[in-house]
Parts: structure tokens; C-alpha cells; sequence
């Protein structure tokens, strides 16, 4: 039975105020795009024995779709690729591509709730490759296939959720050989990942050099400081580091809301994964320390006000300050 077959093309009835299917005319263009996306990692996953390893397909689909939601938000900087950028656009708009899949999940016969989804699946279904392969063997004929149907990149992404969606089917309820929670799990880690990982530049095919391969490598650091600093060091040797795109800045300025708490939680976030160091650049963090700590949070750096936050919390997350890091234990 082909793929397509699991993928129920009714209309879907949903008011049309800021509806993310789109008219009649565009859900067909998805749909035919996401069938061919379906053919081409069949041709190239299905085993002799007619199966293929579910976390590493529906990590791969969900990858693509995330690559194509980086790519529409148009950044203004172009990091080395494996680096994670930690982007407040990207926790507004993939919580939307995981509505829509689960959506369509629920169409098809499954219905879950977000917070029953298993986010590190067991060894046997962690994917079998990594997003920079997937990225080097798939994403030009992804965007090509996109391109033929019409698609834009934000589009490229929701029509991803249509092979993530098909592929789930196929795994969790004809196959059987993965379990609904654990796969949709992987399909949101994987949009989220796809979406803050700057990619290989399309076309690039195996061109990836020496160099971002190093920079890829150098990955597992946050860096921080005044923000101009942390993204050009970041982007020089590898790193993760926090871009806030200036319409959000505005948007939460406009608000009245602090945009330190969106450096705080994607600080939060990269010590909850554990990552290995964290580190100020172009910054005496004890002098920054002294000089300002007791005065008006208002008043402080944001960089500075997360050099305070550290010296208060780091070591009950495991993380200890040498010189002007912090690393992990």
C-alpha cells in the first residue's frame, strides 16, 4: 500500500481567520510536494525486508520541515552550520507546525496531548544519523521539491508536517514497530532542532570544509557578553548564542516586557541540556560583577545581569566558574 494512502486528503474543516491550511489550492500544492519529499526518503531508507528505522526517517523528515522554518525567518547573520541559534521567533512559530501535525495525527486516528509526548526516546529509536548528514543528503531536493509546487520556506515547512504525519501513520499503526508517544516526540525535538540549527548553505552537497566542521564541533558551548560580541565570536569559532530578531525586541519593548527573560530562559534551556560551558566573551565577569551587583536589575547589562544569575545558580546545576566560564562537572 503506498504511503500516500495513510494520509486522509479531506479538506480539513477549520475557520479560515488566520487558518494555517490555506485555501483548497495551496493544501494540494503541500500535499503533492510532501508525496514526493515521501518517494524520495522511501527510495532511500526502505530496507530489504520493507521496513525502515523509525526514529532516524521521522527524525529526517522532521529536520527538513525545521530547516525550512530556519530559512523563512531570514536571519540576519550566517552562523557556521551546526550552530544552534536560539531564536524567541522560533518558540512562537514551531509550537504551530506541531499543532498542525497533531492535527493531522488525529485525523488519521491518534490524538495526544503535548504534554504525554516522549522527548528522549529510547536508544533503539534514537535516529541513526546526524541533522548535518540529513541536511547534506536531502535538503536541496527537499527545497527543490518545494520550489516545483510553488511553496515558500515557511510553506516548504508545513508541508513537512504531511510526511512527518504519513510517516507516523505508517510507523505506529500499520508497522507497529514504534510507539505513538515516543515517535511523536521525535518529531517535535526534531522540528525544534531543524529550526535552530543553522544549516549547510544549499548546494553545498559534501562541501562542507575543515573549518565548519570544527565549528560544528565547538557547538556544545553557550556563548554570551554584549551581544555583538558573543554572535561574532560564535560565529568565528562555533557556539550557541541568542539573537533576538529586532521586531520581537520591539514587539516586547512595546509590551512592556523585560527582554532578559528571553536570554534568561534560553540560558535555562542550554544548562537543562547540559551543555558543556558556558562562556563570556570580551567580559571580566568579576569586575563586571562587583561594578554592578545590588544595583537595579533595569539599570544592569542584560549580559551582566546573567553573569549575577550564574554566580547565584550555577553550582546547583552542576556548573562551576573558571575564570570567565562557567563549566560543567
Amino acid at each position: 500500500m503506498p504511503l500516500s494512502d495513510l494520509f486522509k486528503k479531506s479538506s480539513p474543516k477549520e475557520p479560515q481567520k488566520d487558518n494555517p491550511f490555506g485555501s483548497p489550492e495551496l493544501q494540494k500544492q503541500r500535499y503533492d510536494a510532501a508525496m514526493e519529499v515521501l518517494a524520495v526518503l522511501q527510495e532511500y531508507f526502505l530496507a530489504p525486508d520493507g521496513r525502515d528505522h523509525a526514529g532516524t526517517v521521522l527524525s529526517t523528515a522532521a529536520w527538513l520541515a525545521g530547516t525550512s522554518l530556519y530559512r523563512s525567518l531570514n536571519y540576519r547573520h550566517n552562523p557556521a552550520p551546526g550552530t544552534v541559534v536560539l531564536s524567541d521567533e522560533v518558540n512562537e512559530e514551531w509550537p504551530k507546525l506541531m499543532r498542525l501535525f497533531m492535527y493531522y495525527c488525529q485525523r488519521n486516528g491518534i490524538s495526544f496531548t503535548p504534554e504525554q509526548l516522549v522527548l528522549t526516546p529510547p536508544d533503539e529509536h534514537k535516529p541513526r544519523m546526524e541533522i548535518l548528514q540529513v541536511q547534506e543528503k536531502f535538503q536541496d531536493r527537499y527545497n527543490a521539491i518545494m520550489k516545483k509546487h510553488g511553496l515558500d520556506d515557511r510553506d516548504g515547512a508545513r508541508a513537512g508536517m504531511i510526511v512527518c504525519s504519513v510517516l507516523f501513520q505508517y510507523h505506529c499503526t500499520s508497522v507497529k514497530d514504534i510507539d505513538p508517544l515516543v515517535a511523536a516526540g521525535i518529531v517535535s525535538m526534531g522540528i525544534v532542532a531543524g529550526a535552530k540549527t543553522a544549516p549547510l548553505p544549499l548546494g553545498s552537497g559534501n562541501s562542507m570544509d575543515n573549518a565548519s566542521e570544527e565549528k560544528a564541533m565547538n557547538n556544545n558551548r553557550l556563548v554570551l557578553g554584549e551581544p555583538d560580541a558573543a554572535i561574532q565570536d560564535a560565529l568565528d569559532n562555533g557556539g550557541v548564542f541568542v539573537d533576538i530578531h529586532p521586531e520581537v525586541l520591539r514587539t516586547l519593548q512595546a509590551g512592556n516586557i523585560d527582554p532578559y527573560l528571553v536570554y534568561e530562559q534560553a540560558l535555562l534551556a542550554q544548562i537543562e541540556k547540559k551543555i558543556s560551558r558556558i562562556d563570556f566573551v570580551q567580559a571580566d565577569v568579576d569586575q563586571l560583577f562587583a561594578e554592578w551587583n545590588g544595583k537595579p536589575e533595569r539599570e544592569i547589562p542584560i549580559h551582566v545581569r546573567l553573569i549575577i544569575w550564574l554566580k547565584n545558580n550555577a553550582k546547583t546545576h552542576g556548573y562551576e566558574q573558571s575564570g570567565n566560564s562557567w563549566v560543567l562537572k
